[in-house]
Formats: C-alpha cells, sequence, structure tokens
C-alpha cells in the first residue's frame, strides 16, 4: 500500500510514535491505541498528517494544521517526537526558507499549532529528536548543528 502525498515530490517520512493516540474510552484495550500515523515534507512547501484506516488505506488526518506560521519554500525534513504523553504530539519540521517550525498537537483530533523555533543564517536540512524527546539537533546549510530545548514556559532556547 501507498499514499499519494505532493505532486512536486516529498521529500521525508516521519512515523508517529507507539501509543502516541489513545482513547481510554475505547471497549476493549487493544482498541485504546489508535490507528498508526505518520507525517510528510513536501516540496510544495507544506507537511501533511496521515493515519492508517482499516490497517490499510491511508487517508489524510481530519485534524486541521494552524496556519500562523508556514514554510515558504520546500520542505526538507520532519521529525515526531517520542510520545511523553498520550495524545499530545510534537512535531519538527524545516525548509529551505531557514526555518523550523515546532507544531503541537494537544489532544486527540485537535489542530495541530505552529511555533517558529528559529530564523536561521541558512536552509536548514534535518531535524532530530533525541530518544527522551527534550532536545532537538537541527543541521543547517552553513555546516552547523544546533541543539534546541524548551523551557517550562514554553520558549525554545539555544543549548
Amino acid at each position: 500500500e501507498y499514499l499519494t502525498d505532493c505532486p512536486m515530490g516529498v521529500n521525508a517520512v516521519s512515523w508517529a510514535p507507539y501509543g502516541a493516540y489513545y482513547d481510554p474510552s475505547a471497549a476493549s484495550p487493544t482498541d485504546q491505541v489508535q490507528e498508526p500515523r505518520l507525517v510528510t515534507a513536501g516540496c510544495d512547501n507544506a507537511i501533511r498528517f496521515w493515519k492508517c484506516q482499516d490497517g490499510t488505506t491511508w487517508v489524510p488526518d481530519e485534524a486541521k494544521l494552524d496556519t500562523a506560521h508556514q514554510h515558504s519554500d520546500w520542505v526538507r525534513d520532519v521529525a515526531w517526537a517520542p510520545s511523553l504523553l498520550p495524545n499530545h504530539n510534537i512535531v519538527a519540521s524545516c525548509a529551505e526558507d531557514k526555518t523550523v517550525l515546532i507544531w503541537k498537537q494537544e489532544g486527540l483530533g485537535q489542530d495541530w499549532k505552529p511555533t517558529l523555533l528559529h530564523q536561521f543564517e541558512a536552509p536548514v536540512w534535518r531535524v532530530s529528536w533525541s530518544v527522551t524527546g527534550l532536545l532537538l539537533a537541527v543541521s543547517s546549510g552553513d555546516s552547523d548543528v544546533t541543539l534546541w530545548k524548551a523551557g517550562l514556559d514554553g520558549q525554545w532556547t539555544q543549548v
């Protein structure tokens, strides 16, 4: 099975961690963990969230993307952070437009809300979360790799 995303091409894909989506009201424990999901990074400056419906068909996720911040050039990479709490998800995206956006979803089916992590001096190529999901590594076209951490106030700082 495959999915059709951006007609111009897809640069990256990242799986949601197992258990990222959880429905405690489901009748049986096996139904509580929701279907697999993934996020793609497109050459059309967009990211898209997908879910596997009935185990075989990939469909766009119903959750909307807030448009407060968007990429203005090719999205080069996406990375889904390890889940710290069920139904609270974080995805990082980076692009040729020299930006990294942090996308947060605070509940099953809620909108994805973006925050600008930083405006870099060069295109940003890759993003990668630490195994704990507390640090984000960012590589950019100026040969730099920077590490970022969110404070208790939600503000991101370079470490």
